[in-house]
């Protein structure tokens, strides 16, 4: 969110300087693990899917600016029992927008989706205008474009402190204190350091299985679309063979907590089973081999919503907390949003639903 800020800002014409602790793009933060899904039958509400329609362009443009390819297309498919949120919730945005979704019976999944095990009782929603983005090129290539347009991007520096003058907004690192004109504070799990919002940090492993020789090429981006399935209790997800070798497959959820600065960085094979189980349960074509697996957050509210608004205190610093494990395909809207809070102090965008004072009128 920070790199889509820095970005969008400085197409602008505003003069950017970022900060971060580490050297982005890294795998410490949210915005890795080779792929991150990218859907517009949008099951978390109905109310995202016009600004993950502006999405769509806003990605296009930057593979464009930056001469890389970061979108691919391939369906996604919502699977699990009609009544299943993703499902259910999927088919709702779509009655509500008029998307491009519609609900595949079993039958028709089996035949056209072999490497899934499917039951009489699942049910799909094919929604067309979605796909993968890969997360760590896209990071690099917003800063890229920052610093072309004349941004800044000050790598292994620790924002201790934004505090409001009568000068402008100071920022104190762990190197100096220096005065902007305005602030955006989006630093994902370390959030809390500077803001303080009701967030909690969950651990989440990843994992990439072996294909196996029965899969063939039932797992190419041609013929696999992205998926989430709730069963058993689960929401797991995957993303189709990026090596021709492996295939991801994560949790949605169900993590530990932890905090950014202890998080247990090591997968232990314990915690590959219920992924092992699902692959072998769900799936065909894929070996309980794991290649390799990675860990990452999720930076959730208590509803799970996202955190786009200007400070309730000072209104030249603008505060995102857009991830709850569902963030990164909204970035370059965001980074817009923001950019237009930063330059107007408001946005014609619907953002209501992502505002600060949510948590106050909760806690009375």
């Amino acid at each position: 969110m920070g790199a889509a800020t820095g970005w969008r800002l400085a197409r602008r014409g505003v003069q950017v300087v970022c900060f971060d602790r580490h050297s982005p793009p890294h795998t410490l933060g949210s915005s890795h693990g080779e792929s991150r899904i990218i859907r517009t039958a949008y099951f978390e509400g109905a109310w995202y899917v016009p600004l993950i329609q502006e999405a769509f362009p806003l990605w296009r443009d930057l593979e464009q600016e930056s001469r890389s390819r970061l979108l691919t297309l391939t369906g996604a498919l919502m699977i699990g029992a009609p009544t299943a949120e993703a499902v259910a919730g999927a088919q709702a945005a779509t009655t509500a927008h008029a998307l491009d979704a519609r609900v595949l019976g079993a039958n028709e999944l089996r035949r056209r989706y072999p490497a899934h095990v499917i039951s009489d009782d699942d049910v799909a929603v094919l929604d067309v205008q979605a796909g993968f983005i890969r997360p760590e090129d896209a990071v690099a290539a917003m800063i890229d474009r920052l610093a072309a347009l004349g941004g800044e991007i000050r790598r292994g520096v620790v924002v201790k402190e934004v505090s409001g003058r009568a000068g402008g907004v100071e920022v104190t690192t762990d190197e100096a204190r220096e005065t902007f004109d305005a602030v955006v504070i989006a630093a994902g799990p370390w959030m809390r350091e500077l803001f303080p919002l009701p967030l909690s940090v969950e651990r989440q492993v990843m994992a990439w299985f072996e294909i196996g020789a029965e899969g063939g090429d039932w797992f190419t981006p041609e013929r696999f679309p992205v998926f989430i399935r709730e069963t058993d209790g689960l929401g797991v997800y995957g993303v189709p063979t990026l090596d021709g070798a492996s295939l991801k497959i994560a949790r949605h959820h169900g993590g530990e907590l932890t905090d950014p600065e202890i998080i247990r960085r090591e997968v232990a094979g314990a915690e590959l089973e219920p992924l092992r189980t699902f692959a072998t349960t769900y799936l065909r074509g894929v070996n309980t081999r794991v290649t390799r697996s990675a860990v990452c957050m999720y930076t959730n509210t208590p509803d799970e919503d996202f955190v786009i608004d200007l400070h309730p205190d000072d209104a030249r610093v603008v505060v995102i907390s857009a991830c709850s494990g569902h963030g990164f395909k909204f970035a370059p809207v965001i980074g817009d949003i923001a950019a237009d809070l930063v330059c107007d102090g408001r946005t014609a965008r619907e953002i209501s639903r992502f505002s600060v004072a949510r948590f106050a009128k909760s806690a009375s």
